[in-house]
């Protein structure tokens, strides 16, 4: 196993749980989300006509977080709804996880000396000694918790530096 495979692995066991958490999170807000899309298109019924369908629509949008998110509510069923949150929320931490691999690659690290992690009330923070072609540098990992209020569904920040 090389030094990004090995910084990886440690990562992925450590973001396991929170991305339980977030996934979690999300079903919740979507399942509230489309039921909140059911609502407001029976309460704008009698409205729709008058208030022409560029309001109607954006309404609407507003409600579900987003175009997309509308398009994932309108129409479908509570499991599908889930299927589309998971199938999203994995993809979301494997490009997270791609982004940090790709910058580690960037740097030219070539081994790990020393790795620590911390967690805090909302996420960890990692902290790795690597050697890299150029010397030995430190790689720092913070997480924390952002959004999950209202609109926007909660989701990891994660901030990479390599100094």
């Amino acid at each position: 196993m090389n030094a990004i495979e090995q910084i990886m692995s440690q990562l992925a066991e450590a973001f396991t749980e929170l991305d339980a958490k977030v996934l979690a999170a999300t079903q919740v807000w979507a399942k509230e989300r489309a039921a909140a899309v059911k609502a407001t298109r029976e309460e704008l019924k009698a409205e729709r006509r008058a208030m022409g369908e560029w309001a109607y629509y954006g309404k609407l949008f507003d409600v579900a977080g987003g175009k997309t998110w509308f398009r994932v509510f309108d129409g479908n069923s509570e499991q599908a709804i889930a299927g589309f949150v998971t199938k999203n929320c994995k993809a979301v931490a494997d490009k997270r996880n791609a982004t940090i691999a790709r910058k580690l690659a960037k740097e030219g690290v070539t081994g790990v000396i020393t790795s620590t992690f911390a967690k805090s009330k909302d996420g960890f923070d990692g902290i790795f000694t690597v050697q890299t072609d150029k010397g030995n540098k430190t790689v720092t990992v913070n997480t924390i918790y952002a959004g999950g209020y209202n609109i926007q569904c909660l989701h990891l920040r994660v901030l990479t530096k390599v100094y």
